[in-house]
């Protein structure tokens, strides 16, 4: 995936361009109409992603966001397969960004995922509040 080009570039038919407004700046065949992330939520969720901006910290996640209850620190070690600090480091990172939640029981911490962080990123990347591309198409035809 890294280094891959992911651009595609496609010209615009005569029908699909939009006329030449007034002001003499062109408009491009779709407007934005949805709202914009307001400035201040989007520096907390930029925290969020950056303490993702590891690849044991986005295996942690992922990891932990598909089990339904929290996991012992003892065997999110034995799954990653890393030495027991590192995997206690980026759990510390993880839960003072607020992406995780951790438990104290007896001498063993239990980590979870913090449902809320992961809504406030999914807010970033919701494929629902936009049409399907085929369905921008179609209109257009």
């Amino acid at each position: 995936m890294a280094g891959e080009d992911r651009t595609v570039v496609v010209a615009p038919s005569e029908a699909e361009c939009a006329p030449i407004p007034p002001s003499g700046v062109p408009l491009c065949s779709v407007p934005l109409t949805t709202p914009r992330l307001p400035a201040g939520e989007a520096k907390q969720i930029s925290a969020l992603f950056k303490a993702l901006g590891h690849p044991h910290r986005v295996q942690l996640v992922n990891l932990l966001a598909r089990q339904s209850s929290p996991v012992c620190v003892y065997d999110i070690t034995a799954a990653m397969e890393l030495a027991q600090s590192t995997v206690s480091h980026h759990l510390k990172l993880l839960v003072v960004a607020g992406l995780l939640r951790r438990e104290q029981r007896g001498i063993w911490a239990y980590y979870s995922v913090d449902r809320r962080a992961m809504e406030h990123l999914s807010v970033v990347i919701d494929l629902d509040v936009a049409p399907p591309q085929e369905s921008r198409d179609i209109a257009r035809a």
